[in-house]
């Protein structure tokens, strides 16, 4: 292939710096570049990358911003950030202190041994970026979920962002009464105990040690001095065309960014087994954990063709290199404005994408990246089979073929591609009036883990001679083999009956066999698994039959009991209150003084 029109010429900003990446470090993640630049570097990327993860020249033409971008002891904590706490005490006048948002955290107790804090900062640094309006709690809290902490409990750290959220202050201020009586947090009894003790407070200067420290709420503050000082997109990236990329790593690696669809196919004709990478979230974890050698690695994060979301009159085009979180969004505003009938096989996957991992893996990690490493345990492919979807593929040619998703997975990570093929792009059609499509995960906690069983099903219902009937049906399940497995038994058995209490009990029976898992199944836990197996058909039968109880076309009887296994669960915003004795006054002993390292550490 020639080498007219490839640059070898990659430019990044970080915090503000102009950078020019030398050829021959395509083996270096970002993580590795930027520690390599700058000593005790704590880095994550400004929109909620894993920077251990994304490659270096993934980022060209990007602005990257880190922890020392956004403030340090030297240089001072950053003062966009600068946010209002409040100590309020019985009794007292309100003291005002303003500290940042690193300080939010140190003030907060919010780290100890400090590994994860830089991250944590950064993902709340992130949200308020993207964000054109205060996120809401349950925002914050879903843009950490990707960051693990094994410390503090995560109560500290909740505590000091919860200042930006749009929320009613009565959050902080919980239930003081004012008749002087206070509940023990300990007995749950009235007691006198708070004349000595502190509730999430500090002494104040009037001699009462009884209070709160709380953090006003975003929409109190004015927020013009946050967007006037923020460090802006550099305005040579704001001008410069994106260039199709050819450089070189360590062992003889060479990385292209082709930015045409001809281009891209060219590349993979020229080298069949080269790998294809968009967030590089798969293919970093096989190169580092797995030791795996991949020597031509073609980045298509900006071929066009690859990342149209496009709204059809049939259903939802969606390109391969598109990024999960952006899916998310598009499913989101397809739900709210297309009938609600059209939409089952789009909430189902908006849910699932919920739980599906981290919002820094999100930001990156592509639709067809996931489809196509065919995992057995993926929380998509199951759903994709179990909607009718179709898988667009097309050749070195040009010419696109259509594979339906229940036949593109062939084996343990081996799906319907020839050498040269590439998936361009995902079609899935709108559900149809009584088509009902639901997801199911079940991991060892729900927010990024793994799944232990998944699956995707989907039934379309016909009134025959005033009897509802099952006209279509998928049940697909992950986990429990090589590939996603299609239950064909339970399904060819369901066709033409009448969806009652009898076919459950029936269905039960053929599907307890007709998904077999061995004693030594990989993975463990097989009779929890057998048994996650026939509950998820179990909750897909309450939940469709309710549906059409609801809107009047079942009367079906339902047992109360049996309710709760179809509520859709709904976690409250996180809430803790703390309650200690101050034992000792004018020695730190006992007190709540925020540790030495706490400002160095965020």
């Amino acid at each position: 292939m020639a080498d007219d029109g490839w640059s070898s010429e990659a430019i990044v900003y970080v915090n503000g710096i102009r950078r020019v990446l030398p050829d021959g470090l395509a083996h270096l993640t970002l993580l590795q570049y930027l520690r390599g630049r700058r000593r005790n570097a704590k880095i994550n990327p400004h929109y909620a990358v894993n920077a251990c993860l994304a490659p270096l020249y993934s980022v060209e033409g990007m602005h990257i911003i880190t922890v020392e971008g956004l403030g340090s002891c030297q240089s001072g904590l950053h003062p966009v950030q600068f946010v209002p706490y409040i100590f309020l005490y019985l009794g007292c006048t309100h003291l005002l202190v303003e500290i940042s948002v690193h300080e939010a955290l140190a003030q907060a107790h919010g780290s100890q041994c400090g590994f994860c804090t830089p991250g944590f900062v950064m993902s709340m640094y992130a949200l308020l970026r993207s964000n054109k309006v205060p996120p809401s709690e349950e925002q914050i809290e879903e843009c950490l979920s990707g960051n693990l902490c094994r410390c503090t409990g995560y109560r500290p750290i909740i505590d000091a962002f919860r200042v930006f959220a749009k929320t009613d202050n009565s959050v902080y201020t919980k239930s003081y009464p004012t008749n002087g009586e206070f509940i023990c947090p300990s007995s749950g009894k009235p007691c006198s105990c708070r004349e000595g003790k502190v509730h999430n407070s500090e002494s104040s200067a009037c001699g009462s040690t009884c209070g709160e420290h709380r953090p006003v709420s975003y929409n109190e503050i004015d927020g013009s001095l946050y967007k006037e000082k923020e460090l802006i997109f550099p305005p040579e990236l704001v001008l410069r065309n994106n260039l199709p990329l050819k450089l070189h790593g360590f062992g003889g690696i060479r990385w292209y960014r082709p930015l045409k669809l001809k281009h891209l196919l060219d590349l993979k004709s020229l080298y069949p087994a080269a790998k294809l990478v968009v967030g590089n979230t798969e293919v970093g974890i096989e190169v580092n954990f797995k030791n795996a050698q991949y020597p031509v690695l073609i980045s298509v994060s900006h071929v066009p063709e690859l990342n149209v979301l496009s709204i059809k009159e049939n259903g939802l085009e969606i390109g391969s290199s598109v990024r999960l979180s952006r899916l998310q969004e598009v499913l989101k505003e397809v739900i709210a404005e297309r009938e609600i009938h059209e939409t089952s096989s789009c909430r189902a996957i908006s849910d699932q994408l919920k739980w599906f991992a981290g919002k820094q893996v999100k930001n990156v990690a592509s639709v067809g990246g996931n489809i196509c490493t065919a995992s057995p345990i993926s929380d998509l492919n199951p759903l994709w089979m179990a909607a009718r979807a179709d898988f667009n593929i097309v050749d070195s040619k040009g010419n696109i073929r259509t594979v339906h998703a229940k036949d593109f997975f062939l084996g343990y990570r081996k799906v319907d591609l020839a050498q040269g093929e590439i998936l361009h792009s995902i079609f899935l059609p709108w559900s149809k009036h009584f088509e009902f499509v639901k997801e199911f995960k079940q991991s060892h906690r729900r927010e990024d883990d793994i799944a232990l069983v998944n699956a995707g099903m989907r039934v379309y219902l016909e009134e025959v001679e005033s009897n509802w009937q099952v006209s279509d049906v998928s049940i697909i399940y992950g986990g429990v083999a090589a590939v996603s497995l299609i239950a064909a038994k339970t399904e060819n058995f369901l066709i033409g009956k009448t969806w009652d209490k009898n076919l459950l009990q029936s269905a039960l029976k053929i599907l307890k066999d007709n998904v077999p898992l061995a004693g030594d199944a990989p993975g463990g836990m097989v009779e929890f698994r057998k048994s996650l197996i026939l509950s998820f058909f179990f909750k897909f039968f309450l939940w469709v039959t309710q549906q059409m109880n609801t809107n009047g076309f079942l009367k079906e009887s339902m047992d109360g009991t049996h309710l709760s296994a179809i509520q859709p669960y709904s976690r409250p915003c996180s809430s803790a209150s703390q309650n200690y004795e101050i034992t000792s006054v004018g020695t730190a002993v006992g007190l709540p003084v925020v540790h030495q390292s706490a400002k160095l550490q965020v």
